[in-house]
């Protein structure tokens, strides 16, 4: 989301774990943030608020943007009616196996350097 500009508060990003296995390591991230991406319908009428409430995230939003904070109750309520449409590509074009690849591959190619010209120096 750094990458797309796309990160006004860093509260989504810091919500992000990676938890390591033996051989791998898994990124984690909290459900919601898939509906960044894909979107979301319009609140139910039974919906239980969340914690913190959506008009205080957005507010919180709408003050890192910039935004003055009387809209944010008028963006509470378009999503309340309408829903959010989400961002194709938010989360999988990042976190895409191209894009891992690409960051990756500079940082192998360095540690083979390394252990190239270790072993160079020990074989001398």
């Amino acid at each position: 989301m750094q990458a797309n500009g796309r990160d006004a508060t860093g509260q989504t990003a810091k919500q992000l774990t990676i938890v390591e296995g033996d051989n791998s390591a898994q990124l984690q991230l909290p459900g919601y943030m898939q509906l960044l991406e894909t979107g979301r319908g319009p609140t139910s009428p039974d919906a239980v608020a969340g914690n913190p409430p959506m008009i205080q995230r957005i507010q919180q939003w709408c003050q890192a943007k910039g935004i003055p904070d009387k809209a944010a109750w008028a963006i509470k309520k378009s999503i309340d009616k309408k829903g959010f449409k989400g961002i194709p590509g938010l989360l999988t074009e990042p976190l895409g196996n191209d894009n891992i690849n690409l960051r990756l591959n500079s940082v192998m190619d360095s540690i083979a350097d390394g252990i190239i010209e270790e072993l160079t120096g020990l074989i001398e």
